[in-house]
């Protein structure tokens, strides 16, 4: 009810002006009279009183919640910079960490890879001794066998030549005389 009454008053006020501005009239180009001039002032002046006085403190309101929402924003940010330094920070660290983490993983699998080459190498090694020691205890039974094979093959051929030349030997009777006094002999020595 209240702003009906100013708008109202605010009407008649302008009314009243428009009025008088309309009585003074004119082609334009003369001055206005100091009476019209002063009530077009006053005019203008209850126009821009009756905006303040009606529109005052919505603007106020507005002007204080846009301050708000600005605070609040500034805030906000201030809170997400902060949050995202955090985050950098926090990153930054779980990076070292990792980096920390990878350079130990390398170097224990360096130690790995090194202790187990140094394992197959010594499994080899004994490995490589037992197959020579092996294949040497085979070349000597082998060996061996091989020089009983050939003392036997050599005995047999000898008993073989001996055989055939006592043969060919014996055929002729002076010969087998011969050796049969001897061995008589050589038996009454001993």
């Amino acid at each position: 009810m209240k702003a009906n009454t100013v708008w109202s008053i605010v009407g008649i006020l302008i009314s009243t002006g428009v009025a008088l501005a309309s009585e003074v009239g004119g082609t334009g180009h003369e001055l206005e009279s100091p009476a019209v001039l002063i009530w077009k002032g006053i005019n203008i002046a209850i126009v821009v009183g009756a905006l303040v006085y009606l529109f005052k403190d919505p603007f106020l309101k507005w002007i204080e919640n846009y301050k708000n929402e600005i605070i609040g924003s500034v805030k906000e940010a201030e809170e997400n910079h902060a949050k995202a330094k955090e985050e950098l920070h926090k990153a930054k660290r779980m990076l070292e960490e990792a980096k920390v983490k990878y350079e130990e993983s390398i170097k224990m699998a360096q130690e790995t890879a090194e202790r187990e080459k140094e394992q197959i190498i010594t499994q080899a090694q004994e490995i490589a001794n037992r197959i020579k020691q092996k294949a040497e205890k085979v070349i000597e039974i082998e060996t061996n066998k091989a020089k009983e094979e050939l003392r036997k093959y050599a005995a047999k051929k000898a008993i073989e030549l001996s055989e055939k030349m006592l043969k060919e030997l014996f055929v002729n009777k002076e010969i087998q005389e011969k050796f049969t006094k001897k061995m008589l002999s050589d038996l009454s020595k001993n």
